[in-house]
């Protein structure tokens, strides 16, 4: 029997994440997206709204794929981070002069995951829930 490697989560430095994230979106890859972020982060939304924990991370960004919603994940023509102990800022600047802000956290393993998302999904209203259902589950 054969057992295939499953990708590490997360990335190996916080200012990878960013790319990381490019290429799966466009790979069309949403687990491998959900596992950019940490089972308790939260993505900022339109409306003040929130994705809280991966079932309405996927949800946001699953809906934003689904409609052809490029902009967010676009390639970055500078992305950094500040980092401070297991906690770090990851910020990315887009070719339109649009700036992104995360919060990442190193895991046990030493990868790095985000646990804020404050601006990749705030502008893209398809990732809004149809009203039936919460959009933050913790």
């Amino acid at each position: 029997m054969t057992t295939t490697p499953q990708p590490a989560v997360g990335a190996a430095a916080p200012e990878a994440l960013e790319a990381c994230l490019v290429e799966l979106a466009l790979a069309g890859d949403l687990d491998g997206i959900v596992g950019l972020y940490a089972a308790d982060a939260v993505v900022s939304l339109p409306l003040g709204r929130e994705a809280a924990g991966h079932s309405a991370i996927r949800a946001a960004f699953a809906a934003a794929l689904a409609a052809g919603v490029l902009g967010p994940f676009e390639p970055a023509v500078a992305s950094r981070a500040v980092v401070t102990g297991d906690l770090a800022m990851t910020t990315s600047s887009g070719a339109d002069g649009s700036v992104r802000t995360q919060v990442a956290r190193r895991t046990p393993d030493g990868r790095w995951v985000w646990v804020r998302d404050g601006s990749r999904l705030r502008g893209v209203s398809a990732c809004l829930p149809d009203g039936s259902a919460p959009l933050a589950v913790a």
